[in-house]
């Protein structure tokens, strides 16, 4: 049983436009890739589709990064887009911005001619005190007037004000951190992968010892002190696999130990909400966002409540295994 708590909703001000992230390469002795017509198109996305603010976060920033930028100056504005957020232009400080058809101009992002693959720039929100005791509302942000490149597939960031952050995980770090794994067989299971700096979690059993069952675990969670639940996180595939239905499971788990196989705990405490993920990524190591995941129900309830994404495979060859990449876990609630 949870019980409810009462916290007050920030306001946002916008502050600074463009905060460099990871953006070390813009001298001019630095040689930029070039997108030719012969290569992919230069993109713009946001850096995550989600992001949990509260009063204590201070400064939050909202990041942009950049693909196959071409050898040309690429500029977006990012734009509060009218949608179902309840929440209100004013909520952000954008009182003063300037009013567009769908939504207000909350700055301006610009890329230099020498810009690499992956960097990063940013939009600063300064979180202040506002109205006690109102519930959590969300704003979405979206692009609008790309100049020399396209909208990636992250075309949407949805900040929730008054969210609690329960756990994140990015594996910024190049590592799993405070995520564990357990494997259930000894065929490969997860690890940290990479591609162009941006680090994930990863499992492939192409050319294991036999067919992989791997789960990858949360931290133990307390859910009891909150309400409205939610998880959110990003997954990208390659291959296919025959002999499975999907490679990816997400499970909760309520009475477990943090060792052993999962599926030995009690089974009214393990529910795989696998059926409850909008979106899995249909291959080509492309992301896409889970979509919103609701687990405030009373089956996920307790004070040692663990996520994990199992990784299984029906073999270890081409047709029997299926690489899964898993980024970004967040776990929110209020």
């Amino acid at each position: 049983m949870h019980t409810s708590r009462l916290y007050r909703l920030p306001a946002l001000l916008l502050i600074v436009a463009l905060v460099a992230v990871g953006c070390d390469s813009f001298d001019s002795g630095t040689s930029p890739i070039t997108a030719s017509s012969g290569d992919a198109a230069a993109t713009v996305s946001f850096g995550t589709d989600n992001i949990s603010l509260t009063e204590e976060s201070g400064v939050v920033t909202i990041p942009v990064t950049i693909t196959n930028p071409p050898n040309d100056t690429v500029a977006v504005e990012v734009l509060y887009a009218d949608g179902p957020s309840q929440t209100t232009p004013a909520d952000f400080g954008l009182e003063n911005s300037r009013n567009v058809g769908s939504g207000y101009v909350a700055g301006t992002v610009v890329f230099p001619d020498t810009a690499t693959t992956g960097n990063t720039q940013a939009i600063a929100l300064n979180i202040a005190d506002d109205e006690p005791n109102e519930d959590q509302e969300d704003g979405v942000f979206a692009f609008q007037n790309v100049t020399n490149a396209t909208v990636g597939a992250t075309n949407r960031l949805t900040v929730a004000i008054g969210a609690i952050e329960l756990f994140f995980k990015d594996f910024s770090s190049e590592a799993l951190g405070d995520m564990s794994v357990v494997d259930v067989t000894n065929g490969n299971g997860w690890g940290v992968g990479d591609f162009d700096g941006n680090f994930y979690a990863e499992a492939n059993a192409f050319g294991g010892a036999e067919a992989s069952d791997s789960w990858l675990f949360t931290p133990a969670i307390n859910f009891n002190d909150f309400e409205g639940e939610t998880l959110t996180f990003r997954n990208a595939k390659n291959f296919d696999d025959g002999g499975v239905e999907r490679g990816l499971e997400v499970w909760v788990l309520t009475d477990y130990d943090g060792s052993g196989n999962p599926l030995d705990a009690p089974e009214d405490t393990r529910v795989n909400i696998s059926d409850q993920v909008q979106s899995y990524s249909e291959g080509g190591y492309t992301f896409v966002s889970s979509g919103e995941i609701d687990l405030s129900g009373d089956q996920f309830q307790g004070d040692s409540v663990y996520v994990a994404f199992r990784y299984i495979s029906s073999g270890t060859g081409p047709g029997s295994s299926e690489a899964w990449q898993v980024d970004d876990v967040r776990v929110v609630g209020r």
